[in-house]
């Protein structure tokens, strides 16, 4: 049997009317921590390399703290008939919507020099959702494309002229750096904590390669820390 068939099975099996359904659209805010894996292709296979590297040369990787917001929209099926036990509400279902996140890195090199870079995106997930009473999980991919790129350079206190030593690697860090498409994969769990109030953990782990510097390999990975308001339980 093919998969598009068994998805239509399933579908309207779970529609009859001896299982319940239900459709809740919800807007999120919260934060964003943020970091990315950087390798240079020339020291990926390097015998005892373990730290982050551009232009094969060494470079500390540090969390940005950022933000997101969006909507969230989910239609879910009852796992059980609605003449089954009161006391255990389970819940299948699919989940989108669209997300920005303003996350980004701070890379930082031997000389101590910061190069703050921040990445606005723009997220659609595209997830498979279980619900049991109060709590929830969630896994799937996310396809992401990236709206704005902005560096500021700090420099040490140490070494104030960021044109010699400070830069051993020509860092440029603009939109032409990045590419646009970003796939990744999702999973992460919520509580429901009140009425149509739920918060949420989302670990984000990318699986392209956002860079478009020759021979690097950018890898972005975040958490996501929420709160959904499902307006259809508040109002």
């Amino acid at each position: 049997m093919k998969l598009k068939t068994v998805f239509i099975v399933l579908f309207l099996t779970l529609s009859q009317n001896n299982y319940s359904q239900e459709f809740k659209y919800s807007l999120k805010a919260g934060t964003v921590l943020s970091e990315q894996t950087l390798i240079s292709e020339s020291m990926a296979n390097a015998i005892g390399v373990s730290y982050n590297t551009i232009g094969g040369l060494p470079y500390d990787v540090n969390t940005y703290t950022g933000y997101n917001f969006g909507v969230n929209l989910e239609l879910s099926f009852s796992l059980f008939p609605e003449d089954y036990d009161k006391r255990i509400k389970s819940y299948l279902g699919l989940r989108s919507g669209i997300n920005y996140s303003a996350q980004g890195v701070i890379v930082e090199d031997a000389n101590r020099t910061s190069f703050i870079n921040k990445l606005d995106y723009l997220q659609i997930p595209i997830l498979i959702n279980f619900r049991m009473n109060n709590f929830n999980f969630f896994i799937g991919p996310q396809i992401s494309n990236i709206l704005n790129v902005k560096t500021k350079i700090k420099a040490s206190t140490s070494n104030l002229n960021l044109d010699t030593t400070s830069r051993p690697y020509s860092f440029t860090f603009t939109e032409n750096d990045f590419r646009n498409k970003e796939t990744s994969f999702v999973y992460g769990f919520g509580y429901k904590v009140y009425k149509g109030i739920t918060i949420e953990v989302k670990s984000t782990r990318g699986l392209t390669n956002i860079s478009q510097v020759q021979g690097e390999v950018w890898k972005n990975k975040s958490f996501d820390f929420t709160l959904n308001f499902h307006i259809n339980e508040i109002l």
